[in-house]
């Protein structure tokens, strides 16, 4: 693993779950080879939204009992890993190798023997096993990739799949859930503690 990694531990209901993070100055240097310019990948953090989903998860069990669950854009995966002892399977995936190599890391040091770890692009969904959940948290940072988002959120609605998105609430947010509001079957806000105060994050859960 060429990114220098350090566990970080996560509390849920009295339950501590540990996964690797990537040391920031290490991952920059990995990344700034290839562009000097670059500042931190985003997968490489764990985010309120992340951390929100799985408040959310654990209070609503019932989205993922027994379920076979797609985590998209993991990042470090934590969601993924949350469900994991409640879900019959889980694939925690990534279009960045580091951070499914990370995954991987994590999910062995957790022993959870549902969980598979894979890279895969939003922009190429065929022959993706399609989940009865599917779990994205904070991907819709960026307005240009809306478009090829809202293709891909569309792709698991149409095979009946329920899925469920976190995001923090930035402005640019409203222009990419106002659309999915027609498939919003329930809506939740958690309060996330950070380093510099508290971040509110919405919750949707969309159906066809």
């Amino acid at each position: 693993m060429p990114a220098t990694a350090v566990l970080q531990q996560f509390v849920f209901n009295n339950q501590c779950i540990e996964i690797f993070i990537p040391q920031s100055n290490t991952i920059q240097d990995i990344y700034k080879q290839g562009d000097p310019d670059f500042t931190f990948p985003y997968w490489a953090k764990v985010w309120p939204s992340a951390i929100g989903l799985c408040e959310f998860l654990l209070e609503q069990l019932h989205y993922i009992k027994d379920k076979k669950v797609l985590e998209l854009a993991a990042g470090l995966g934590l969601p993924g890993i949350v469900a994991a002892p409640y879900a019959s399977e889980v694939c925690s995936s990534d279009i960045e190798p580091l951070a499914v190599k990370l995954l991987l890391q994590s999910v062995r040091h957790n022993k959870l023997n549902n969980v598979t770890a894979r890279v895969i692009d939003w922009n190429e969904l065929q022959g993706i096993p399609v989940p009865d959940t599917l779990l994205l948290s904070d991907i819709n940072y960026e307005p240009a990739q809306f478009e090829k988002l809202f293709a891909a959120i569309g792709y698991f609605l149409d095979r009946h799949c329920t899925i469920i998105l976190s995001t923090p609430q930035r402005l640019v947010a409203r222009d990419f859930i106002n659309p999915l509001l027609p498939f919003c079957k329930e809506q939740a806000v958690r309060t996330i503690a950070t380093e510099s105060g508290t971040t509110e994050i919405s919750i949707f859960v969309l159906k066809q």
